[in-house]
């Protein structure tokens, strides 16, 4: 089955949390674009659904960049593929 991206995809490996419902897991990103994310699982979530909405923290070589509201659009063993529907907080970047 192709893939329809409308962005292209920059390999990401950094820690982020997950949180489902009430429930937060610990994941790694493997690779991010303006419209999602691509999660690894340390130890997968029971009953991961297409579908189902989630919350991501993202942060960059420790500092920390902002929560994004996700949809999951594909899952994968451990992985997930999130498409960002929102953000929630954001660090503001001063110079």
């Amino acid at each position: 089955m192709p893939e329809h991206r409308n962005n292209s995809r920059m390999d990401y490996e950094k820690n982020c949390q997950l949180r489902l419902g009430n429930w937060y897991y610990l994941a790694r990103l493997k690779n991010i674009s303006f419209d999602g994310a691509l999660v690894n699982f340390y130890v997968p979530p029971p009953e991961l659904h297409v579908g189902d909405y989630c919350e991501v923290s993202i942060s960059m070589d420790g500092d920390y960049l902002g929560e994004y509201s996700c949809e999951i659009v594909r899952v994968d063993d451990a992985n997930i593929a999130l498409k960002f529907t929102g953000i929630n907080k954001l660090k503001a970047v001063l110079h």
